[in-house]
C-alpha cells in the first residue's frame, strides 16, 4: 500500500510541478530524468516528505493512528471535491464523457458527499470517551491535517491566486464527440477518415480482382 500511495503520490506531485503550483520548486520538481524517462526529482520529493512523517509514529500511539487517519481523511477529500463541483457548482453545464451514470450521477454524487461530510469529522473525533480527556488522548489529525490546508487556504488567498491560472494544456485534446473536431480512439477527423476510407476502397478493389482472377 506504501507504495502504491508513493507512485500515486510522485505522479501528482509531478502533474502539479508541471503546472508551477509550487512556485519556484517547481522548476527542480517537473524535470523529468533523461535516462529512466520518469520524475525522478517528484519521487524524491515525496520520499523526503513521507519520512519525515514518518518521524511521528515515534511520537506514540496517537501520533501513529493520526498518520493514518490523515490517509483516510485525504483520500475522502481528493475525491470527493470534483464531485462536489460537479454535483453543486457545475450542474447542468457538466459534459459527460463516453461512459457515466446518466440520470443517476446527480443522486449519487450527493450521496458520496453526505457520506464524507459525515465521515470527515467521525475520523477526526478521539478514540477515547468520557469526561476527563487531555492531551494524551486527543485525535490529532484535525491539527496534522488541518494545518497544512489552512496554510494552504491562506497562501492562495495571498499570493497563489494572483498567478497560479490552472493546470497547462501541453497536447491538443477536445472532447468526445464535441462539434467538428471530435476524435476517438486516436482517429484524426477529416485525415484519418479520409485515409481509412481510401485504405478500404483499395481493399474492395483488391478483393474484387482477386475474384475476377
Amino acid at each position: 500500500m506504501g507504495q502504491g500511495c508513493m507512485v500515486a503520490a510522485s505522479r501528482v506531485t509531478f502533474a502539479y510541478s508541471r503546472d508551477d503550483c509550487f512556485g519556484p520548486l517547481s522548476r527542480i520538481i517537473k524535470q523529468v530524468n533523461r535516462h529512466t524517462r520518469t520524475p525522478v526529482n517528484a519521487v524524491w520529493f515525496n520520499t523526503v516528505i513521507g519520512i519525515a512523517m514518518t518521524v511521528l509514529i515515534f511520537g506514540g500511539e496517537l501520533a501513529a493512528g493520526a498518520l493514518f487517519s490523515i490517509g483516510a481523511v485525504a483520500a475522502f477529500v481528493a475525491f470527493t471535491i470534483p464531485i462536489f463541483i460537479r454535483v453543486f457548482l457545475v450542474g447542468d453545464r457538466f459534459r459527460p464523457g463516453p461512459w457515466n451514470l446518466g440520470r443517476w450521477s446527480m443522486p449519487i454524487g450527493s450521496a458520496a458527499c453526505a457520506f464524507v461530510f459525515l465521515m470527515v469529522p467521525i475520523l477526526m473525533l478521539p478514540s477515547l470517551t468520557g469526561g476527563n480527556l487531555d492531551a494524551t488522548g486527543m485525535n490529532w489529525t484535525c491539527l496534522v491535517y488541518g494545518g497544512p490546508m489552512i496554510f494552504i487556504l491562506i497562501w492562495w488567498v495571498v499570493d497563489a491566486r494572483k498567478w497560479f491560472k490552472g493546470p497547462k494544456v501541453n497536447i491538443e485534446h477536445q472532447m468526445l464527440g464535441r462539434g467538428e473536431g471530435a476524435r476517438m480512439d486516436g482517429v484524426t477527423p477529416g485525415i484519418d477518415e479520409a485515409s481509412t476510407a481510401s485504405s478500404s476502397g483499395d481493399d474492395n478493389k483488391a478483393d474484387q480482382v482477386g475474384g475476377m482472377a
